[in-house]
This record gives structure tokens, sequence and C-alpha cells, in this order.
């Protein structure tokens, strides 16, 4: 029971990290790193705890930080990532376990359940971090924590746990507290970790959630400037296109027959192959259509633009431009033409209107927050916020997606209410 008493500390904290670390990525032999960290911080706190338990000095909280400044940096050696990320995962831990603590300690105050001890301590923190993985298992994953971090959060977040726990450690200077005093002190320290923690993850998802949003206004706007021109492009080649054919029928005589059948074949393929009765629908169908055609992969549509004509032409534009581009790029990844296929289709269902998607995938795809992660992390521009648009413009009209990878065949469909 004294070995436990003087390396449940450290233990508790180390647990607590691992809530907030398990969504970075794992270093090789990532369990034997572990367990050496493990053992090398139990081995460098025991001498500490037990230094601890009969002084509360200055000296004492110093040594416990060291400790701290410890295991960041065992962490840093099991799991891959920048140390400021890692660092501010160990600050979240450290606040967690001093929550466990001080609610174990207001706990035992209730009617029979006192009194307080190192079992109770340990209890409370380990039902803590079952609650806490379970809260934040999904938001860690979806705002990519370990990737999106803000030094001045980490930074101020640090110092409010370095000073609430400095403050509660020196508080015992003054000899044995009274109950009104440790549910004083108690209160606290929690309210103070609790706001290190929110500091930590509900400022950085806003500032992220922001960060996303002035992107896509962002590339909303650069593509309603791509629209705008394409529209004009549409509108020059079907001019040039109507003169070519008018030209092309007073030489008809003079040509022979398969001269002049390659020659309308070229302008036709200009001349736009799908009137689906949406003008921005044609548009970009007709663009990817020369993209496709370029890259020897087959597109097909089915299904009436009349269908689109509540959405704005912009949204036509973005959501079917975003969702051709990677079909496209996923397409151009393979050799065999029966795999450079594209299948879409637009019907109505009852009061909502359903874009289908069909083509074959050569990755894995690995998804978060419903949507699939990008393959192209390691490129410069924008590449994973197409899919996070098209979205966007689904849930305008009371809609949304869905997205299914299996057996090398990705669908994607995205219904919307026609109003």
């Amino acid at each position: 029971m004294e070995l436990f008493r003087a390396v449940n500390y450290i233990i508790e904290v180390l647990l607590a990290e691992l809530v907030f670390l398990h969504v970075f990525p794992r270093r090789e032999r990532f369990g034997l790193r572990l367990a050496v960290v493990t053992a090398l911080a139990v081995a460098a706190d025991y001498p500490e705890a037990i230094y601890r338990q009969g002084n509360t000095s200055f000296v004492a909280f110093l040594l416990m930080v060291l400790v701290q400044a410890g295991t960041v940096v065992g962490m840093y050696f099991v799991f891959r990532g920048r140390f400021l990320p890692i660092l501010s995962a160990c600050v979240s831990g450290v606040a967690l376990q001093h929550i466990g603590h001080h609610a174990s300690r207001l706990l035992v105050l209730l009617p029979g359940l006192g009194p307080w001890n190192s079992v109770w301590e340990f209890a409370v923190c380990i039902a803590l971090d079952a609650g806490v993985l379970w809260l934040l298992r999904g938001p860690l994953r979806a705002t990519r924590y370990e990737e999106n971090y803000a030094p001045p959060i980490t930074i101020v977040s640090l110092v409010i746990v370095l000073l609430c726990t400095g403050v509660t450690r020196f508080l015992r200077l003054s000899g044995p507290m009274n109950v009104y005093a440790i549910i004083c002190t108690s209160v606290y320290a929690i309210t103070c970790c609790v706001l290190a923690l929110l500091i930590q993850y509900m400022l950085h998802y806003m500032v992220q959630f922001k960060s996303e949003y002035l992107l896509l206004r962002r590339i909303r706007e650069e593509e309603r400037q791509q629209f705008e021109i394409s529209r004009e492009q549409a509108e020059l080649i079907n001019i040039k296109c109507h003169d070519l054919k008018h030209k092309l029928r007073s030489l008809e005589p003079h040509l022979p027959k398969s001269e002049i059948d390659s020659m309308r074949e070229i302008i036709d393929s200009y001349d736009g192959v799908y009137r689906t009765g949406n003008d921005a629908l044609d548009i970009v169908l007709n663009e990817k259509n020369m993209r496709c055609r370029s890259k020897n992969i087959a597109l097909t549509y089915m299904g009436p633009g009349e269908e689109l004509s509540f959405l704005e032409d912009m949204d036509v534009y973005s959501m079917l431009g975003n969702i051709l581009d990677n079909a496209i790029d996923a397409a151009d990844k393979f050799e065999s033409p029966e795999k450079r296929v594209i299948s879409m289709t637009l019907q109505r269902k009852g009061d909502f209107v359903c874009l289908n998607t069909i083509n074959y995938l050569a990755d894995d795809l690995s998804f978060a927050d419903g949507l699939p992660r990008t393959t192209k992390e390691g490129e410069q521009g924008y590449h994973g916020y197409g899919l996070k648009s098209v979205r966007e413009i689904a849930r305008r009209h009371h809609g949304g997606i869905s997205v299914s990878a299996a057996d090398g065949i990705f669908c994607m469909s995205v219904y919307m209410m026609n109003e």
C-alpha cells in the first residue's frame, strides 16, 4: 500500500495524458516505448513522492514539476508529432488528474464515504479519464488536434495549470485544513483546471472553425470567379461553334465526306455534349467532360437538370465541380480503361433531390467527421475542403451527404430538399 501511495500520482498523470494523446500517430514499437517511459517516470517519481509526503515546500513543488516535464519528454518519444501539441496534450492530462484529485477530496466529504485515501483518488481519476475519453474521442479526431494547434492557447493553459497546482500545494503550508477550506480549495482547483481545458479545446475548436469558415469563403470566391470565366468561355465557344457549323455547310460540296464528318465531330466535342435544362449544370458537366476526354476517362450523366433549379448557379457549379474533381483524380489512378469511369445520376425522391456519384477507388480511405480525409495532404492548396463545401451547400437546403467506400468502389450521395 505504501508503494501504491508513492507512485499512484505519476500513474494517474500518465493515464490522463494518454486520454489526450491517443489521437496522435504512434512511433514504432509503441508498446515497448510506453513501457520504458512509464518505468522511468515511476522510478523518477518514487523518491520525489517520498520527499513530498513529508514536505510541502517550494522544493517539493519544483520536483513535482520536473517529473511532469519528464513525462512530456517521454511522450514525445512515444508518439509522433511536434513537441508543442504533445506538450499541450500533456498539460491537459495534468489538469485532468488535478480535477480528479480534488473531486475525490470533495466526494469523501459525503456522509459514509470518508476518509480520503489514495485508492479513492485513483478510482475517481480512472472514472474521470474514461468519461472524458468517451466525450472527446470523436471531437479530437475530427479537429485533428495533433496537427492543428495554437501556441498562445497552449502557453496560457500551461500557466493556468502551473499556478493552480502551485497555489493549492502551498495552501497546505498553513497546516491541516478544515472542511470549508478543503471545499474552497477543491472548487478553486477544479474551476481553474476546467477553464484550462476549455481554453485548450473549446477555444481551439472555435479558432479552427473560424479559420475553416474564412478559408471556405475564400475558396467560394475563387470558385465564383472561375464560374464566371467558365460561363463566358462556354458562351464564346457556343458562338464560335455555331459559326463554324455554318461555314462547314458551305464547304460540304468541296471536301470529302470523311473529312467533313471528322471536322463536324471536332466541332461537336467543343460545342458541348450535355443539354440538361440547367445552364450551370451544363457548364460544369461539359467543362469536366473535356478534362475527362483528355485523360481518357469515361464520364456519364443521367437526370433532368431542371431538378436543380432551386439552387443558385454558383452552388451547382461548386457542388458538381468539387464532386467531379475528386472522382476524376480517383479514376486517373487506374491504368485499366474499365476502371477509368465515372457515373453520375440525378433523380427526385419525394421532396428531395438526390445526386449520386460512383467511381472506382485505388486508395484506402480514412474518415473524419463523416467525410473521407484527403489523400493529398502533402500538396499545396485547399485539398480536403471540397467535400466540406458540398456538405455546407446540402445542409443549407435541409439535406446532407452520404459517403461509402467498399470493395474498391466509392459511392457518394448528396440529398437536398427542393423548396
